[in-house]
């Protein structure tokens, strides 16, 4: 009876009732794929949105010009400050753009810093009776203007921005998540916790990123066709009465010797360049202005352009105390950081040296000399250039290598509210 009792005791005995908790913080933890998706989402989308590449050909396909981004994109990655040495020359070239239509007596309505962007991007093209249109940079068109070959456009700025793809809401995020990051970098230097070399080196092609936007700023983006210029004028005029700077063969378009060649491809010997277009590695004249123009700059935007390149190059320093899991990976990224440093200075040097002490010379209008380049700028050049690309790749391999053993403290998250002041 007893028994019996106490099986019926058992079966209705009610289950006490699971605990229960109120409002509970996540855990101050983060995984390796967190830190990984943050850092490859902030750069893609700051790399993308930075790039303003020329205007492309009519022949172009979507197909085309994406893969000419990815080229670009993957460019920025390996070496960041190309595209910014770029940006910074044809920002220069921009700035002189303005200032020699002023001086013709051209307001600042009718010719702007997007003006002359569009133009050295390739937005418009010269069609003569006796040749077919090619592109025309911002200081030929002043050269035509000038010698009344052609009118000045009478477009606007405003005009001219409607054909730009520029997206606000892209800028935005782009800005927002790179704020992020900064900000999730100094909550972990503040808190002590480790920053890790994937982290860093986001953190340096987004400070380059931004230093080449801000170049690009007033550059029209993914403008798809060019303006045509009509002029009543042959090319055999205009050449003829160039003068002796316009007798050399052209190599570009046959409005070399305005400008001559301000490409990254002319700091090689015109033999080779002449042997390309023998064997028509390149269309003769060019259909399109080359992403890789690099017009002269000033002293000031020399400054500002060695300012972005010692941003970039220091960031890297910061990760110097990080505990690498193995030696090498330490020795490694120590040497690549130094390296980039060094190399950066070098070429830095090199390059004010050259423009500012003559040591080579450019075609122009007021000399009718052709390019040269002289070995020893060749191979102040060339070596450092191939000296930083391997300690690039040593850099990038490190970041990748470290996220297989990273310590503990990379793994906590920042305590905001540590860091907010409260009563």
């Amino acid at each position: 009876m007893n028994e019996i009792s106490d099986a019926f005791n058992s079966s209705s005995t009610i289950p006490a009732p699971s605990a229960r908790l109120g409002w509970q913080d996540s855990p101050d933890r983060r995984g390796t794929l967190d830190i990984v998706w943050s850092c490859v989402f902030s750069i893609l989308l700051c790399l993308w949105t930075m790039l303003h590449l020329n205007v492309p050909t009519e022949n172009d396909t979507y197909i085309t010009i994406f893969w000419r981004k990815m080229r670009w994109l993957i460019l920025g990655i390996l070496a960041p400050e190309l595209p910014m040495l770029f940006a910074c020359g044809q920002y220069a070239s921009a700035k002189r753009s303005v200032e020699d239509f002023r001086s013709l007596g051209y307001s600042e309505e009718q010719w702007t810093l997007c003006h002359a962007f569009y133009a050295d991007s390739g937005g418009f093209k010269l069609q003569t009776e006796d040749f077919q249109a090619f592109p025309i940079t911002a200081k030929q068109l002043h050269y035509l203007v000038n010698h009344r070959y052609v009118s000045l456009p009478a477009m606007s700025r405003d005009e001219i921005w409607d054909k730009s793809k520029a997206d606000g809401v892209a800028k935005t995020m782009a800005f927002s998540q790179s704020g992020w990051l900064i900000a999730q970098t100094i909550g972990r230097g503040v808190q002590r916790l480790p920053i890790t070399p994937f982290e860093i080196s986001s953190l340096a092609l987004i400070c380059s990123s931004m230093t080449t936007l801000w170049f690009w700023w007033h550059k029209p983006l993914d403008v798809r066709t060019a303006t045509v210029l009509d002029t009543t004028a042959s090319v055999v005029d205009i050449l003829r009465e160039g003068g002796e700077a316009a007798k050399e063969p052209f190599l570009d378009t046959p409005l070399d010797f305005i400008e001559g060649r301000v490409y990254m491809s002319s700091k090689w010997s015109r033999h080779v360049l002449r042997w390309i277009r023998a064997v028509r590695l390149q269309k003769r004249p060019l259909d399109r202005i080359p992403n890789d123009r690099d017009p002269q700059a000033n002293l000031r935007q020399h400054c500002l352009l060695g300012i972005g390149t010692a941003t970039f190059a220091s960031v890297h320093l910061a990760g110097w105390p990080f505990e690498f899991a193995t030696r090498w990976e330490q020795a490694l990224w120590r040497g690549g950081c130094i390296g980039v440093w060094v190399l950066l200075c070098l070429y830095g040097s090199t390059e004010m040296a050259v423009c500012y002490r003559e040591n080579y010379e450019v075609p122009g209008l007021e000399s009718g000399k052709g390019y040269k380049m002289r070995w020893p700028h060749c191979l102040l050049f060339f070596v450092p250039a191939t000296l930083y690309f391997m300690a690039r790749v040593g850099l990038l391999v490190v970041t990748m290598s470290s996220l297989a053993s990273l310590p503990e403290g990379a793994y906590q998250t920042v305590q905001w509210s540590d860091l907010l002041p409260h009563l």
